[in-house]
């Protein structure tokens, strides 16, 4: 018996060690190769979500609660400017009353994001919602049409984030997790997809970008977005996309000629999110649905791409504005807002 139970112990000591290394590896695997976190890789997807997640957010109380969602040209890191004079006219405008912006905006992030986003701050009740992204859907269409998915599982990404979905054990374990993408990656290996990058644009492919096929899903996203601010009775405005595309970054010689924009320290690449003329068609289809959406629904619509000048002094590069830029963009939307009244005004206004 004795024996027995020796073998068992030592049988079941040798599992747990396997088990503990191979989680280690996956570990150390997942964090270098992939970038997910190690203690914890549920937060590779949208860590800047946890502060606005710990705070009390109310529309019972006195304070005005404002949230962005959108990608990169609202966001802090690349729209500072607009920011800065958001936050100084909302206080000016308000009189002394507390104000509160919680920027959920984050490079490269699409209208599915910004919908995924939107729902994990659910337990919050915000007293506006200010939506402005329309670029980087296009990053999406430099696929063939039979490798694009709706779902935009043919971006890694959203290839992981549906994965890791379906794992809510992966803090604790990441095995389960990493097989089941292992298994899936070399089915679809082998059946020949292909997989775009969130941040970056194969070249190889840019060419299929003239097809707009984010249309039908983008459409789908901000619809639910919508829904999504009804039932909660929230105010939601939706704004179209301000993209500037001067003739000098058109064709082959427009990779990094700057000369019709201002001159700033870190313009992003001109082709980021592939041929300009290809993401000027897709941001117009996707302003052609904003526009629609805000029709049909009565949402609280501004129509940057009609009211920001196109100008040199405005523009870093495509779509990331200047201080002068950012604050006219700033300016236009604290105009329209205190014209619908809402955002809190003087009591003596």
């Amino acid at each position: 018996m004795k024996t027995n139970r020796s073998v068992f112990l030592l049988a079941t000591a040798s599992l747990v060690l396997l088990w503990v290394v191979l989680e280690l590896m996956g570990r150390v695997a997942l964090a270098v190769v992939m970038k997910y976190p190690f203690w914890k890789p549920t937060d590779k997807f949208y860590p800047e979500l946890v502060k606005i997640q710990k705070e009390n957010i109310s529309q019972q109380d006195d304070t005005f609660d404002l949230l962005i969602l959108g990608g990169s040209a609202v966001s802090l890191e690349f729209g500072l400017p607009i920011n800065k004079t958001l936050d100084s006219l909302l206080k000016q405008t308000a009189n002394g009353r507390k104000v509160r912006i919680f920027n959920a905006a984050t490079p490269a992030h699409t209208s599915l994001d910004n919908l995924n986003k939107y729902r994990m701050l659910g337990k919050q009740r915000f007293d506006l919602v200010i939506y402005y992204e329309a670029i980087n859907e296009t990053r999406a269409n430099n696929i063939p049409s039979q490798l694009f998915s709706d779902d935009y599982r043919h971006v890694m990404w959203y290839y992981d984030l549906a994965i890791i979905k379906q794992h809510p054990e992966v803090n604790w374990t990441v095995l389960p997790f990493i097989t089941h993408k292992g298994f899936n990656l070399l089915v679809d290996k082998l059946k020949g997809k292909k997989f775009l990058e969130l941040n970056t644009v194969n070249p190889d492919l840019v060419q299929y970008g003239k097809e707009i096929k984010t249309g039908k899903p983008y459409q789908a996203n901000i619809e639910q977005i919508i829904l999504e601010a009804r039932k909660r009775s929230e105010k939601l405005v939706l704004m179209t996309y301000a993209l500037y595309v001067p003739p000098s970054v058109i064709g082959n010689g427009g990779y990094t000629d700057y000369r019709d924009f201002a001159k700033c320290p870190y313009p992003s690449p001109l082709w980021l999110w592939g041929d300009p003329v290809n993401v000027d068609t897709g941001v117009k289809a996707h302003n052609a649905i904003l526009r629609k959406l805000a029709a049909q629904y009565g949402t609280y619509f501004v129509d940057m791409d009609q009211l920001l000048p196109r100008q040199k002094d405005y523009y870093c590069d495509l779509c990331h504005l200047t201080e002068k830029g950012g604050s006219e963009f700033a300016t236009l939307v604290v105009q329209y807002l205190s014209k619908e009244q809402l955002i809190p005004m003087a009591v003596n206004q």
